[in-house]
């Protein structure tokens, strides 16, 4: 048994270009998410059940990712454009048998929460999520079975925004945070210079207790300095371009299967 800890990234953004590599309190911001999660996994990392992989597109673009993780992480090329494919390719490169999929735009994305996924698949289940953490906190996780029949009528496909869709319907086992403060202004995801003054400002107040502090204690602080108001604003714009490409995507879908038929 081992889970592969699939950090889905790349450096192609148009909103902000090579958003993952920009400094944030003098590190490339990726490095933030990998070092929290390999702090939350260390015991996992050490005895070889879990791994820290960024899984990426297979473009000479992407290779400069590897410069900056150096040792802290594995990387995998695959996919173009379909990223469900892509991890079931890095899944079979490295043997992983569990996978917990976590957004390379979701810095302080929770590590609780991938504890409780990556523990949740070893007991057998098959999917799981997380729920309740605010927008860019959550992940979930599947086995490397689940996915492959998932991945298997959609290989062809451009899946980058909204890819989850392909699990529409599925049974999922849900980890719940509900006991943790809620607030629609809050956006923990990297996608406009905004969010990345969101995300300098945190760093910057945590200091040295970036790589191990609690979801609770990230969101206070958030609360607390009002940190929210630096990327609140761009929400609504973030949703409009969401929905847009995810119709794109399913239009192309559409095409491709009519002209198959």
């Amino acid at each position: 048994m081992k889970c592969g800890l699939f950090i889905i990234a790349r450096l192609g953004s148009q909103r902000l270009q090579a958003k993952h590599i920009q400094l944030v309190a003098g590190q490339p911001v990726l490095l933030h998410l990998i070092r929290r999660i390999s702090h939350a996994f260390a015991g996992q990392i050490a005895n070889g059940r879990a791994e820290v992989v960024v899984v990426t597109s297979d473009e000479l673009v992407n290779r400069n990712l590897a410069d900056v993780i150096g040792l802290e992480a594995s990387i995998f090329y695959g996919s173009i454009n379909n990223i469900p494919l892509r991890q079931l390719q890095a899944a079979e490169a490295g043997k992983f048998t569990e996978i917990v999929s976590i957004d390379g735009d979701d810095i302080l994305c929770s590590p609780s929460g991938m504890l409780a996924i990556a523990e949740k698949l070893t007991s057998g289940k098959e999917y799981v999520q997380t729920s309740e953490l605010p927008f860019g906190m959550n992940s979930f996780g599947y086995t490397h079975g689940f996915l492959q029949r998932a991945v298997c009528s959609h290989q062809s496909e451009v899946l980058e925004t909204g890819w989850g869709r392909i699990f529409a319907g599925k049974a999922v086992d849900t980890v719940r945070f509900d006991h943790l403060p809620r607030d629609e202004r809050f956006r923990f995801t990297l996608d406009y210079p905004e969010d990345l003054a969101f995300f300098r400002a945190i760093f910057e107040a945590l200091g040295a207790r970036a790589i191990s502090a609690s979801d609770n204690e990230i969101i206070q602080l958030v609360l607390e300095r009002q940190i929210y108001s630096l990327n609140a604003a761009v929400a609504q714009e973030y949703w409009a371009n969401f929905r847009r490409q995810v119709d794109k995507e399913r239009t192309k879908a559409s095409t491709v299967a009519c002209d198959m038929s």
